[in-house]
């Protein structure tokens, strides 16, 4: 049973929650969870001649974006987070320090047998300490 689910969501690639959205909407129905969106930006480095705060305006339009994409969905309201670094593990990072029990994922279209899981994936599913749903296109 979850209570708690975490949908990635790459607000560039529509791949990655055309149908993760509505399965994770679905699955938040049905165990009445609750459903957070995660995007992960590549982090920004803080060279010696830029502001301190160079860079924030990145967090606000992929969270804006992120949202347009919910509102659109028919998942208004659905809490966003925005992380930075290494996708995979700020995935794992945010599922583990926040108990979310639940994570749906999209991966990319393949044929037997070799489906296409990228790394980010394949690393989320063997290291998650929680069950992950895989949404193939």
């Amino acid at each position: 049973m979850a209570t708690k689910i975490l949908l990635p969501i790459d607000h560039t690639d529509d791949r990655s929650w055309k149908k993760a959205l509505p399965l994770a909407l679905e699955q938040a129905g049905f165990y009445d969870a609750d459903l957070h969106a995660v995007s992960v930006i590549p982090e920004i480095i803080q060279l010696p001649n830029l502001p301190p705060n160079y860079g924030a305006g990145a967090k606000n339009h992929v969270r804006n974006a992120v949202r347009v994409i919910l509102e659109g969905n028919g998942a208004a309201g659905t809490p966003v987070h925005i992380e930075e670094g290494s996708v995979y593990r700020e995935i794992l990072k945010l599922a583990h320090k926040d108990g979310f029990d639940l994570i749906v994922m999209a991966s990319a279209k393949g044929d037997f047998p070799n489906y296409e899981i990228g790394p980010n994936l394949a690393r989320v599913v063997r290291n998650a300490h929680c069950s992950v749903i895989v949404v193939r296109d």
